[in-house]
């Protein structure tokens, strides 16, 4: 370059101890600005109109534009006709004053496109500040002021959304401050947006309705709850009170802390009131048919029940089933205690028929006692296994002398109880908890056919729950089993990319047959492995922490693929059934061994080759088959060396990819996956095993019907070494 030849040819003949010669440090120099992601520009003010003496490179890929098409042209042919810009003012001072200057200009490729150029211009001055060169770095920013204006209307649009949204909308901070609020909420609760922002949402929420909300948001807060909606009560500045419809959700910061609450506010006041005047209308209705309605209810109740019971195997879904199937159906509300592992006794659900008044009965549980002393119907329950019917209990005056003033009074009395039963869950001749029905109507007195009903939907809830309790007992058995057969978490092997994907089929209480493994070995090289075993479940399990045990044992003394894989199939000889088998293969990879690449040796056993993704180049097989481990002697193993060059890709699956079946009964085969790996070429590890996991999901419309597991490696892109300034 002519500004780097005029500043070596002055440089001084002697140069500092360990510092490069001037020609040296020139092709440096020279080798740094062609590599430079940014274009670069060197112009010559000395010449008439400052033309271009030096660009990179980059600048040719950023413009279009060659070498020789702009050599001894002004930078202003960029521009094209748009030369109105008020930056090209600013650089054209700057230039005048030999100062630097930063700008953001419109510029034109060769094709006509226009790009956003971020222009960095500096001066460059000899030794006697005479002005030399002027030098330019490129930096095209077109995607980011792409993705600045999308923010932009984005931002726009919410805040129009936000500001003239048919309901209320808001910010509340965590405190409880209306941080923000738009028009809308304070047509509904007679504020001025503007004075909302000088209060917190508890200073205009009914009384009444102010614990629930807080306890919703504390849920919110712990992560109990990622949204709440609830129906609540305003104060209106004017006087009258509002119904709405809230929904509230948390917003964290990108430290993942409690930002604010985003509100959503309805005004159902009109539904309120109409949903009143409707239960005065019916109310008379409903006294004259009250025996028929009873009657149909006992018989709809006993046929819901199986149903509602066995929807679900989840434990927690199957104890609240139980009590939104007797609320409001057979009490106003319903406490469901069940007997833990350690014999206490333990409210793990309940109902309210007043959705308002179900944070109550939470409440209550901090309160209540199942001790040998304990005079409590669940307590008399759970020590006799009997059941007990009160059809009056007594009056407020009772627990205001039994329990004196306090949270527990306060509770029971906004609860008001009058009629109760209580039941005991009986299954495999236990009592493994009880269920409490409770009345608040005078209208509703619990008698002795009450108390048959109860005991035949308790029996059947608790089969139920039973079933449940067992059902997440084996599930977290079978998933703290499949976890332990598999990594913890993929290593990072040096100049290699690693991508997994597992997918066991069958109900969550079972444990699939296929694993993978990667292993480090004394010799910092590293082993791979991925097997398919006959069957699943325990049997399966079994086998698969032989294997996996095994492998990693044997390759602290010996890590040759094939004597891995004959250790294990001598083990599976010694030490289970005729009936147990699986297929392996097994890869050792030397990532240090000084070369290009990383070298590898494949051992298979009755396993799917290895499939080997050259880019460009056809999809090949690896590694030469020997037989299936477990059932022969002499397995026939041996090693197949080859190198993994940077950019190639080796995939390790089990059969679940190739036979893979279709809802017509298709299997997805070699020839799909070949395809498939061919027009992945350029992906990396983890990306490429996400895709095919994807693709056989897909194949299979959601419904797979044996284990999947998949193993990438991939050889990391390298950076050919220079030798003597020369590449090689």
């Amino acid at each position: 370059m002519r500004v780097l030849e005029t500043h070596s040819s002055r440089a001084p003949h002697g140069r500092e101890p360990g510092r490069p010669a001037s020609g040296e440090m020139r092709r440096l120099l020279d080798r740094a600005v062609a590599a430079s992601s940014n274009g670069i520009v060197i112009t010559d003010p000395k010449l008439p109109d400052n033309p271009i003496i030096y660009v990179n490179p980059a600048f040719e890929r950023i413009s279009g534009y060659a070498v020789k098409e702009v050599m001894g042209l002004n930078c202003r042919f960029l521009q094209g006709d748009d030369r109105d810009q008020s930056a090209l003012e600013e650089l054209r001072v700057a230039l005048g004053e030999e100062q630097e200057s930063r700008v953001i200009l419109k510029n034109y490729r060769k094709d006509g496109t226009p790009f956003w150029n971020e222009l960095y211009v500096s001066p460059i001055h000899d030794e006697e500040g005479t002005l030399t060169n002027f030098v330019g770095v490129q930096n095209d920013i077109t995607e980011r002021r792409k993705i600045e204006e999308v923010l932009r209307e984005s931002e726009e649009r919410f805040r129009a959304t936000f500001e003239h949204a048919a309901i209320g909308a808001a910010q509340v901070g965590i405190d409880g401050r209306w941080l923000r609020v738009n028009r809308r909420l304070g047509e509904i609760v007679g504020y001025e947006p503007e004075e909302l922002l000088n209060t917190t949402f508890q200073d205009i929420t009914h009384p009444d309705d102010l614990e629930g909300d807080i306890e919703q948001m504390r849920r919110l807060l712990t992560g109990e709850l990622q949204t709440y909606t609830l129906e609540k009560r305003y104060l209106r500045r004017d006087g009258p009170v509002v119904w709405v419809n809230l929904t509230v959700s948390l917003v964290s910061d990108s430290a993942g802390e409690p930002a604010y609450f985003i509100a959503v506010v309805e005004d159902i006041s009109e539904r309120k009131k109409t949903e009143e005047e409707r239960d005065l209308l019916l109310v008379r209705e409903q006294l004259a048919r009250a025996e028929a309605v009873d009657a149909r209810r006992r018989l709809a109740l006993l046929a819901a029940a199986g149903p509602t019971l066995s929807a679900s195997l989840d434990y927690g879904e199957t104890l609240e089933s139980i009590t939104r199937l007797l609320v409001p159906e057979m009490a106003d509300w319903c406490l469901l205690d069940i007997v833990e592992d350690d014999g206490s006794l333990n409210q793990l659900a309940a109902a309210h028929a007043d959705p308002e008044k179900e944070y109550l009965l939470m409440r209550l549980k901090e309160h209540r006692h199942f001790g040998e002393r304990d005079p409590g119907s669940t307590a008399e329950v759970f020590r006799t296994g009997r059941p007990v019917l009160l059809p009056d209990l007594p009056d407020a005056t009772f627990y205001e002398r039994e329990l004196g003033v306090g949270e527990h009074l306060d509770i029971l009395l906004r609860l008001q109880p009058r009629s109760l039963i209580c039941v005991p869950l009986l299954a495999r001749g236990k009592t493994i908890g009880a269920v409490t029905l409770v009345s608040s109507k005078p209208d509703r007195r619990y008698g002795e056919e009450d108390l048959m009903l109860a005991e035949d939907l308790a029996y059947r809830c608790a089969q139920a729950a039973e079933n449940s309790r067992l059902y997440r007992d084996h599930s977290e058995i079978a998933r703290v089993l499949q976890t332990s057969l598999l990594p913890p978490h993929l290593p990072e092997i040096p100049g290699v990319e690693v991508g997994a994907e597992y997918l066991p089929v069958g109900e969550a209480n079972v444990v699939g047959g296929d694993f993978y493994d990667l292993i480090n070995t004394v010799e910092d090289g590293w082993v791979c492995a991925i097997g398919d075993v006959r069957g699943k479940g325990v049997e399966a399990a079994a086998v698969t922490a032989l294997a996996r045990y095994t492998i990693r044992a044997v390759t602290m003394k010996d890590d040759r693929p094939s004597e891995v894989l004959a250790a294990l199939n001598e083990a599976m000889l010694r030490q289970l059934p005729e009936d147990r088998f699986c297929t392996a293969a097994c890869i050792r990879l030397e990532p240090h061994d000084g070369s290009v690449g990383v070298g590898l040796d494949v051992a298979r056993a009755g396993h799917p080759a290895p499939l080997l993704l050259r880019p460009g180049g056809p999809v090949e097989e690896v590694g030469c088959s020997g037989r299936v481990l477990g059932v022969f002697d002499n397995a026939e193993l041996r090693d197949t060396s080859l190198r993994l060059m940077p950019g190639e890709t080796l995939v390790l699956y089990t059969d679940g990819v190739t036979e893979a079946r279709s809802p017509d009964g298709d299997f997805f085969g070699e020839d799909r996956l070949r395809r498939l790996l061919g027009s992945c070429s350029g992906y990396d590890a983890a990306t490429l095993a996400a895709r095919i996991k994807d693709v056989i999901l897909d194949f299979q419309e959601g419904s797979p019907r044996d284990d999947l597991a998949v193993l990438v490696l991939r050889a990391r892109d390298q950076v050919t070494p220079a030798v003597n300034g020369q590449r090689t």
